[in-house]
């Protein structure tokens, strides 16, 4: 029974990976790439019968995002024994079923919603302290560098509500440091990442593959080999995951990253599975979106962190049973 359980909570884990990755492709990548229609004069409208499966897909994935959030936050807070954890994730899981729930009852789409700042800084920090907290408990190091660039993500968000709160301009230089460092930080957590999977010794070979696309999408887009390219990286790809700061020969090189790490993260599974998944959950996890006032994106990267918490929980409890 025990066995049946463990089987299922990774499947159900999985549930939520996949989901993320078709949100991000079929969602907010595709929202974003409907762009070139407009720059070339072609009205959405006249295409949008051809495009009803990916807002479907879109749709469905993100809803599905929002509905599991809680419940894997739910599970980890039954799970962890640890009050200051469980305190934290709880706090967190209010937080977060209040603020979608006065969001839902006024409305998503209605822009005259502000909820009071303090309440944003709170959770912002909330969200930013929890993930570190839970990696150290875990013994995971490499995860801290994987989250700097979302802490850095926090950091701009709580000292932009703490500029308007309180009305002082100079606390505006801590995000300005902030969106200037968060696209060296993603570089730094991608190479950071594909160093430490090569001294654990994952099987390169498989990684050639996607090296190759990598390599190739990155070289026609610096070079725009193929038309409309260089606007689906260097400006697509930045803004789906929310990346500031960007330089003109960054992303080309985002992309050729992004795509190794995530075939090391791949093939990690085969040596730390719940180290792997954990960072294809974050992987997919935007940094910041600012035109959709539900919590979904700002929760997402703790939602990956608690992964690795859950499968590890999981395995101690399964060896001492």
């Amino acid at each position: 029974m025990k066995i049946d359980r463990d089987i299922k909570l990774i499947h159900f884990l999985y549930l939520y990976i996949f989901a993320q990755f078709f949100e991000l492709f079929f969602n907010r990548e595709f929202l974003v790439s409907v762009l070139p229609f407009g720059l070339a004069g072609i009205s959405v409208t006249k295409i949008e019968p051809y495009l009803k499966a990916f807002y479907i897909i879109g749709g469905t994935a993100y809803t599905l995002m929002l509905i599991l959030q809680p419940i894997l936050l739910i599970l980890v807070i039954i799970k962890v024994k640890n009050n200051l954890s469980r305190g934290l994730l709880s706090a967190i899981l209010y937080l977060t079923l209040l603020a979608d729930a006065i969001h839902i009852a006024y409305g998503v789409n209605n822009t005259t919603l502000q909820i009071p700042a303090i309440f944003s800084i709170i959770y912002a920090i909330l969200l930013a302290i929890t993930p570190l907290y839970l990696m150290i408990r875990q013994n995971k190091k490499i995860l801290l560098a994987i989250f700097i660039p979302d802490v850095l993500a926090y950091c701009f968000l709580i000292s932009t509500w703490l500029t308007n709160a309180l009305g002082n301009s100079s606390i505006g230089i801590v995000s300005g440091y902030s969106g200037f460092l968060m696209a060296y930080a993603v570089l730094f957590s991608g190479i950071a990442f594909i160093t430490y999977s090569i001294l654990k010794k994952i099987n390169l070979i498989k990684i050639l593959p996607f090296m190759t696309v990598g390599l190739f999408v990155a070289i026609a887009s610096a070079f725009n080999l193929i038309p409309g390219w260089d606007f689906a990286i260097g400006v697509t790809f930045p803004y789906i995951f929310g990346i500031l700061g960007i330089r003109d020969w960054m992303p080309p090189i985002f992309f050729l990253i992004a795509a190794i790490t995530f075939g090391c993260a791949i093939e990690m599974r085969k040596i730390d599975k719940p180290l792997a998944l954990s960072v294809l959950s974050i992987l997919a996890s935007t940094l910041i979106f600012d035109s959709v006032p539900i919590t979904t994106y700002l929760i997402a990267p703790l939602v990956g962190t608690t992964f690795l918490y859950l499968i590890q929980t999981n395995k101690v409890e399964t060896l001492k049973k």
